[in-house]
């Protein structure tokens, strides 16, 4: 028994449509990160990871 596609779903032409679009526009040069929270968290989590360092280097070798 075949099972019917739900009527809210786009049909499977039009997905093709818009992967094909999609694939003609290419990706857009935004960078590696979609949100802009992402890339705060990143770069705070950049700098503690690099400040930590450098106080363990700098409590290691007191």
């Amino acid at each position: 028994m075949a099972f019917k596609r739900p009527s809210f779903l786009p049909s499977l032409d039009e997905l093709e449509d818009q992967a094909q679009r999609r694939s003609v526009e290419g990706a857009t040069p935004k960078g590696q990160f979609d949100h802009p929270t992402a890339k705060y968290i990143f770069f705070a989590g950049l700098v503690l990871v690099v400040v930590g360092h450098a106080a363990g280097a700098f409590f290691l070798f007191l």
